[in-house]
C-alpha cells in the first residue's frame, strides 16, 4: 500500500543574468518540460529509490512495485550519461519487499538489499545482483549476518553503502538502528540506538571519501523530535544533534573526493544552512517564495555538494551548488515539479550537472495521482564580471568567469563578435576599437553549464 507520512518539513536552458547566492530574483526555470516521472513510488520520507553511480557514468536507481495497492516486487532503471531514463525492468517480482539499499560492488556488480518474509515464509535480508547493468537480476539470496541484532530486519527500509570493499546496511526495526558490516551469514551487527531513543524507521548512510567513515543519520522522538549524525562503521561515533526545525528525514552526502558528510537544515523554514559531521555549517541562502518543508543534499563533483529545499504547490523547488572547499555556493537556480505534495528531495551530481530526483503527488485537477518518482537534469549556474581599461587607443575588456567563486577555466565569452576562452585563473581579455562606451551582452558557455548572458560596458 502507498505510505503517505506527513512531511514536517527540469529545467529547459535558458540564458540567465548571475545574481549572487542568497535571496534568488531570477525567475523560474520551465518545469513540466523538465521533469520526468520514472514510476510510481511509496511516498514516504524514506528514500523511496536507492542510488548508485556506476564507472561508466550511468545512474542506477531501484524502487519497489505494486499491484493495485499491494508490494509486488522491486524494479530498477538506469539513466545515462546525458541525463536520459531508460526503461523499467521488473528484478524481482512476487515479493512484498521493503525498501531497498542499492550498491555498485567494486567489481561493477549492482546489488539490491531489501527486508522481506520470502514466498516461503522466510523472514531475513535479501539481496538481489546484476551483472549487466540491470539488464537482468539474479534470484534473492540471504545476505542477513544471522546475529541476534537482526531479528526484526524482514521489516527494515534498508539504505546501503560501500566504505572500500566492505558493504555496511542500515536496518532500522522497532524504534531501533542496526547497522550490519557485510553480507551473509556471520557478518558483524550491532545496535546503535535503542528504543528510548525512539527512531523510526528511516535511515540514511553517506560515507567520508577521505576516512572511509560511514556516517548514518536518523530520526528520533526522545525528549523532543530530533534529528541526528552519527558514525556507524569501522566503529561507532559521536552522535550529533542537527540544529533547526525537526523534519521526519535528514539526507546526508558525502563529497566525492576529500573529508565531509553533509546534511542541510533550516532554523526559520526559509534560511537553509550546511551541517557537518563532526562540526561547523554554512549558510547556503535562501529563496523568496521558497519554504524548506524538505531539505536534500547530493554529492557534486570536485569536492562540492548540491544542496536542494523545496515545499508543496507553487513553492518549488530550489537548488545551489557549493564551491570546492564547500563554503560558498553559487546563484540559487528554482524548479518547477508542480507538486501537490512533496516527500523527499535527493540526488546525484557526480558527472557535473545534477540528476535530482523529487517524490510527489502532483497537483492539478481530477483523480489523486500515486506517488511518483520524477527526474530532471540540472546544469550549475556560472558567474561573471568585467572591467573595461582603454590601453593605446584600444579598450580591453577583461573578463572573469567563476563557479561559487572558483576560476573556472575554458569556458568561452563572446561580446560583440570577439570571442576568448578563460585561463587557469578563470580571465580572458577582449580587445576592442576605442570608441564611445556602450552596453554589450556577455555571452559565457563552458561544457556542463548553463550559459549565462548579462550586460556589460563595452
Amino acid at each position: 500500500m502507498f505510505r503517505r507520512v506527513k512531511t514536517s518539513a527540469f529545467a529547459a536552458a535558458i540564458l540567465a543574468v548571475a545574481v549572487a547566492a542568497g535571496e534568488s530574483t531570477a525567475s523560474p526555470s520551465p518545469a513540466a518540460k523538465g521533469f520526468q516521472r520514472l514510476a510510481s513510488v511509496n511516498g514516504t520520507t524514506a528514500p523511496a529509490a536507492a542510488m548508485a553511480r556506476t564507472a561508466d557514468g550511468r545512474l542506477h536507481l531501484v524502487y519497489q512495485t505494486f499491484a493495485g495497492r499491494s508490494l509486488s516486487g522491486v524494479a530498477s532503471l538506469s539513466i545515462g550519461p546525458t541525463g536520459a531514463a531508460g526503461p523499467q525492468v521488473q528484478a524481482l517480482a512476487g515479493w512484498q519487499a521493503g525498501q531497498a539499499g542499492l550498491l555498485a560492488l567494486p567489481n561493477g556488480t549492482l546489488e539490491a538489499l531489501f527486508g522481506a518474509v520470502s514466498p516461503g515464509n522466510v523472514s531475513s535480508v535479501w539481496g538481489i545482483t546484476s551483472g549487466d547493468g540491470g539488464a537482468t537480476w539474479s534470484a534473492p539470496v540471504d545476505v542477513r549476518g544471522g546475529g541476534p541484532n537482526e531479528a526484526l530486519a524482514y521489516g527494515s527500509d534498508v539504505t546501503a553503502a560501500m566504505t572500500g570493499q566492505t558493504p555496511v546496511l542500515t536496518l532500522p526495526q522497532a524504534g531501533n538502528l542496526v547497522v550490519q558490516t557485510g553480507l551473509g551469514a556471520g557478518s558483524p551487527s550491532y545496535q546503535v540506538t535503542n528504543g528510548s531513543d525512539g527512531s523510526t524507521a528511516d535511515a540514511e548512510l553517506a560515507v567520508d571519501a577521505a576516512t572511509g567513515e560511514v556516517v548514518a543519520s536518523w530520526p528520533s522522538i526522545a525528549h523532543e523530535p530530533s534529528l541526528y549524525l552519527q558514525g556507524v562503521a569501522p566503529k561507532v561515533g559521536a552522535a550529533q544533534l542537527v540544529p533547526g526545525q525537526s523534519r521526519n528525514a535528514l539526507v546526508i552526502a558525502g563529497r566525492d573526493a576529500g573529508a565531509g558528510v553533509f546534511g542541510a537544515y533550516t532554523s526559520d523554514g526559509t534560511h537553509v544552512r550546511l551541517l557537518r559531521y563532526g562540526g561547523g555549517s554554512v549558510a547556503v541562502g535562501s529563496r523568496r517564495g521558497t519554504t524548506a518543508k524538505v531539505l536534500g543534499v547530493a554529492t557534486g563533483i570536485d569536492g562540492r555538494i548540491w544542496v536542494m529545499w523545496g515545499d508543496d504547490s507553487s513553492g518549488g523547488v530550489a537548488v545551489t551548488r557549493s564551491n570546492k572547499a564547500v563554503t560558498r555556493f553559487e546563484p540559487i537556480q528554482h524548479l518547477d515539479p508542480k507538486a501537490g505534495s512533496l516527500y523527499r528531495i535527493q540526488g546525484d551530481g557526480r558527472l557535473g550537472p545534477l540528476d535530482l530526483l523529487v517524490d510527489a503527488i502532483p497537483s492539478g485537477t481530477g483523480p489523486v495521482q500515486p506517488p511518483g518518482l520524477y527526474h530532471a537534469r540540472v546544469r550549475p549556474l556560472l558567474s561573471a564580471d568585467a572591467s573595461l581599461a582603454t590601453v593605446k587607443k584600444a579598450d580591453k575588456l577583461t573578463i572573469r568567469v567563476t563557479d561559487a567563486g572558483d576560476p573556472v577555466a575554458g569556458a568561452a565569452v563572446a561580446v560583440k563578435g570577439k570571442k576568448a576562452k578563460t585561463n587557469a585563473q578563470g580571465i580572458a581579455v577582449l580587445t576592442f576599437p576605442a570608441s564611445a562606451a556602450g552596453t554589450a551582452t556577455l555571452v559565457v558557455t563552458c561544457p556542463t553549464y548553463r550559459p549565462l548572458a548579462t550586460p556589460v560596458h563595452v
